[in-house]
């Protein structure tokens, strides 16, 4: 059975390309009340802290032909960076979770990360190619770099782009200093960059996740969630060279394209991994934020929707 179930949204959704500033990360109840602007009377109920960590959780596991195979259980840190959008001044989460087992493909391939966010599959450390394990350049010096946890690459690629890191720079890392207290869901060594690069700006990609949810009564509405993509981030630096290639349907960009005397490498390669057979599949839209139109969406066609940008919290 499916029931129509209509609900005005307190804010409207939207798909495309935002650029976000960055507000904080795991912040306690009282600091997300501070972000949000929300006030609480005095004798409000005291709801308990969030929980970032989360122990012997089941991680379900897929082989190559995505069979699922035999789950395994492992810790669970989830890192919520809380981000404002430029243009509108809404502000969203971006929710990343990470799991303490290594990132292997389907092929058996390991995911290596260094302290610059820039990840790759390799079946061996042996094979690590030199543009990853170094910095470029003629004079080329020696980078950290180690498998990483599933997960774990998307979120240093967002710090990556946020913090505008340069690839020579080896006294700079993203890797967290205290990794004991980091895997508590402590973020004091994020939380201690937001004043420095409060300037900074990312490119972000917004989408609409539908999913079926089936109440105790065995009805069926269809619920859409306005979330921003944990893959593909781009410094905000390249905004205006986005809109420009966005007035011809981003025809000619390549990573080998430039743009004056600027390299359109990582908006090219933001480009592919936001919308390329890799990319986002849920909803969205290729071009700058634009307001969500439920009725484009295919999933919705003979669907009642209930739409929310409510994150769970």
């Amino acid at each position: 059975m499916k029931v129509n179930k209509n609900e005005s949204s307190s804010k409207q959704m939207v798909v495309g390309v935002g650029e976000v500033q960055v507000l904080g990360f795991n912040p306690s109840r009282e600091e997300l009340d501070n972000i949000l602007g929300i006030e609480r009377d005095e004798n409000a109920e005291v709801k308990p802290e969030f929980e970032y960590f989360k122990e012997g959780v089941e991680l379900k596991q897929k082989d190559e032909n995505g069979n699922e195979t035999d789950s395994i259980f492992c810790n669970q840190l989830n890192v919520t960076a809380w981000v404002k959008e430029v243009k509108s001044g809404n502000i969203y989460p971006i929710n990343f979770t990470i799991y303490n087992v290594e990132d292997v493909s389907k092929t058996g391939k390991y995911k290596f990360v260094n302290q610059h966010g820039k990840s790759i599959y390799c079946d061996d450390e042996a094979n690590l190619s030199e543009y990853f394990t170094n910095t470029p350049g003629k004079i080329k010096q020696p980078l950290t770099y180690k498998k990483a946890y599933k997960g774990e690459a998307n979120l240093l690629e967002f710090l990556a782009s946020w913090t505008n890191i340069s690839p020579f720079d080896t006294e700079s890392s993203l890797f967290p200093e205290d990794t004991k207290k980091f895997w508590t869901g402590n973020m004091k060594e994020l939380n201690s960059l937001v004043i420095d690069f409060s300037a900074h700006t990312v490119m972000v990609n917004f989408f609409v996740k539908t999913k079926e949810v089936t109440d105790n009564d065995g009805n069926t509405e269809t619920k859409e969630y306005n979330r921003i993509a944990t893959k593909g981030f781009c410094s905000g630096h390249y905004m205006k060279f986005f809109r420009q290639y966005a007035k011809n349907n981003f025809e000619g960009l390549n990573t080998k394209s430039k743009m004056g005397n600027t390299s359109m490498y990582q908006l090219a390669k933001f480009m592919e991994d936001v919308y390329g057979e890799y990319g986002v599949k849920d909803a969205t839209f290729k071009g700058e934020l634009i307001d969500y139109d439920p009725s484009s969406n295919p999933v919705n066609s003979e669907s009642a929707v209930v739409t929310s940008t409510n994150a769970d919290y």
